[in-house]
């Protein structure tokens, strides 16, 4: 039998066993990895400003669910209420509906997914509630008075005086002309006030879309107080048109209470702040529109003295309590907000003397008045003065509202002191507004900053910034923050850290920019870092192949963008960190047992902050990186 019968058979034999390899592999599934968790909304070890609506966590790969899924646990183990528990993006997200409002406090997450390899992965992560705040922010940094929104609050203003002062008013002098019915009847200008006040809110609520886009009117705080306001005023304007005018005062105290909350008392002083400024602002317009009413009947009456008389002692009677409460309030807000030696030295200090002054002149003018009830002339005279310095007043009001508090208002304002011992560097963003905090013993410094617009040689236009904040120092009660000014978007604050996490929560404001409220988590105590980042550079300059899945956004307002896989070289990676020195100005090391380590890296010249979570390899895990631009978050996935 020749050679090549003997070998036919046996490369026929090959080619089959190749076919068939062949078809195997294309048939059997691919090898699968572990799912890796990348991100979760709250993101691990941070803390939020409002309780959650639900958790999410987003995988490399889609999972499948099983019997608890995913738990939450308060700081004691007492277990949250969760509604279902779904998947996403194919597979790869994992959402958890929260049944209610978290407590502000600790909670772990703990999840179990199946991977498509069939294996069961766990892990669990933990996140903190901070304390809720009211109002938009406090004091800003930036000095002078904002003269349009001034205009347009001064109208809303006395739109709100016509309207309800004139309404309470149009009651007395309807029963003056049941008991004389050849009175003429005064006509109200009810309705021009109310639309007057529309008109206002409607200017108010263009400036502040332009300044921030659309989505600001029913997302943050200053356009839903608008569209409060602006309900009032179409509210009291149905009611009119159906002649319900007596209830029309309903909706336009909501007004009022829309401004309480908006105005400077009611941020530095949520709640009580705000009802001492919303008080002040409705007794004032009561006082004003009523006397505007009482002097146009005068005026229309002015033959019929005993008529003139009257009405005017009505007015009177609950005049004087009106004055008392503008007094009153005006008095406990103007203390809380105005250190006697910012009366002579900042705007906000003269503007507040002018109203005094004024309200000192309409008081004076009241009371000559009421001495002249039987001189029907002089009377409607000195009404008549009464009620132009009250309208006066109210223009003085609007553009009190519309000037920074003393305390922001100061250029040179001193720096922060020195901070003692080892200081500890985040940074976050609030909407469009950078955030960098820096803790260090018994202070926090927070400095706000937005992106620059035009040319980086010319200087930059100052910016007016807003912050209020509270803190829950661990083992202790919440407490209030006092901010002072230490430089244009520099703010500094006592503190007296408990040890542990510190749940922190600021509302911040910008002019032309959206904020809002951002959570952060303050361990304490804290270790230098130096020598570990040294290290982990090093650790990454030999580390293998990974892939890096990043998250940037320049506001997180808005939804999250999806996660990019990248796959850069580690020395094109380390390029393009501040860190790739393994050098940083300041470097702190967080440290828990049983978690990964935490570096907190911070380049104050830059306006930057890193914060890296080291694996047990010494590699870097995750990291978050922020700028006055981005916040960008990687989660990096190693090839074994």
């Amino acid at each position: 039998m020749s050679r090549s019968r003997v070998t036919r058979p046996l490369w026929r034999l090959l080619a089959l066993a190749a076919a068939a390899m062949a078809v195997l592999l294309w048939v059997a599934p691919a090898a699968q990895a572990h799912p890796t968790l990348l991100f979760t909304t709250p993101a691990a070890d941070t803390a939020v400003a409002e309780s959650p609506t639900s958790i999410t966590l987003l995988f490399n790969e889609p999972v499948t669910l099983g019997e608890n899924a995913l738990t939450i646990s308060d700081a004691v183990g007492v277990t949250q209420p969760v509604g279902p528990v779904a998947t996403s993006r194919d597979g790869s997200a994992v959402i958890a509906t929260l049944r209610g409002d978290l407590a502000p406090q600790t909670y772990m997450v703990r999840w179990r997914v199946t991977g498509a390899d069939g294996d069961v992965v766990e892990d669990e992560f933990r996140f903190a509630v901070g304390v809720a705040l009211a109002g938009s922010g406090a004091a800003s940094a930036g000095p002078g008075i904002s003269w349009f929104p001034a205009v347009l609050r001064w109208v809303l203003f006395a739109g709100l005086a016509v309207t309800l002062g004139g309404l309470i008013a149009q009651r007395v002098t309807a029963t003056a002309r049941l008991e004389n019915p050849s009175l003429v009847a005064v006509r109200s200008w009810a309705p021009f006030g109310v639309l007057a006040g529309l008109a206002a809110v409607g200017g108010l609520a263009v400036q502040l879309v332009g300044g921030s886009g659309w989505s600001v009117l029913w997302a943050d705080r200053p356009g839903q107080l608008l569209a409060v306001e602006a309900a009032g005023f179409a509210g009291a304007l149905v009611l009119i048109a159906v002649h319900r005018a007596g209830w029309a005062a309903l909706p336009l105290l909501a007004v009022a209470a829309a401004e309480g909350v908006r105005s400077h008392a009611g941020v530095t002083e949520p709640g009580w702040g705000a009802l001492l400024t919303a008080v002040h602002l409705a007794a004032a317009a009561v006082w004003a529109g009523a006397l505007l009413h009482t002097v146009r009947a005068a005026a229309a009456w002015r033959a019929h003295h005993g008529a003139v008389r009257w009405v005017f002692a009505e007015h009177a009677r609950f005049a004087l309590w009106l004055f008392l409460l503008v007094v009153a309030t005006g008095t406990l807000t103007a203390v809380l907000l105005a250190p006697a030696t910012a009366l002579t030295t900042t705007s906000y200090g003269q503007v507040l003397l002018l109203k005094i002054a004024l309200v000192t002149a309409a008081a004076g003018l009241a009371l000559a008045a009421r001495l002249s009830l039987r001189r029907p002339g002089r009377l409607r005279r000195l009404a008549g003065a009464e009620s132009t310095v009250l309208v006066a007043v109210l223009a003085v009001a609007a553009t009190l509202v519309s000037t920074p508090l003393p305390r922001s208002s100061e250029q040179s304002a001193p720096a922060p002191p020195a901070p003692a011992g080892v200081v500890l560097p985040l940074g976050a963003r609030a909407g469009q507004v950078g955030v960098s905090l820096t803790a260090s013993e018994g202070q926090l410094v927070v400095r706000l900053a937005t992106p620059r617009h035009g040319d980086y040689y010319e200087p930059a236009a100052a910016q007016r910034y807003q912050l209020s904040g509270r803190l829950r120092p661990a083992g202790r009660a919440a407490e209030r923050l006092r901010f002072r000014p230490c430089g244009e978007g520099c703010f500094v604050s006592a503190v007296r850290w408990g040890v542990g996490d510190n749940p922190l929560t600021l509302r911040v404001a910008a002019a032309g920019w959206r904020g809002g409220a951002v959570g952060a988590l303050v361990p304490w105590p804290v270790q230098t870092g130096s020598d570990l980042l040294a290290r982990t550079v090093e650790t990454m300059r030999q580390a293998s192949a990974f892939t890096l899945y990043e998250v940037v956004t320049s506001d997180t307002s808005a939804p999250p963008s999806e996660p990019r896989p990248l796959r850069p070289p580690i020395d094109v990676f380390l390029s393009a960190v501040p860190y790739a020195s393994g050098v940083a100005p300041v470097a702190a090391r967080v440290s828990r047992e049983g978690e990964p380590v935490r570096l907190a890296l911070g380049f104050p010249a830059a306006g930057q902050t890193a914060l890296l979570v080291i694996d047990d390899r010494g590699r870097i895990a995750e990291e978050t990186l922020t700028s006055e631009k981005h916040l960008v978050r990687h989660r990096f996935v190693y090839t074994e």
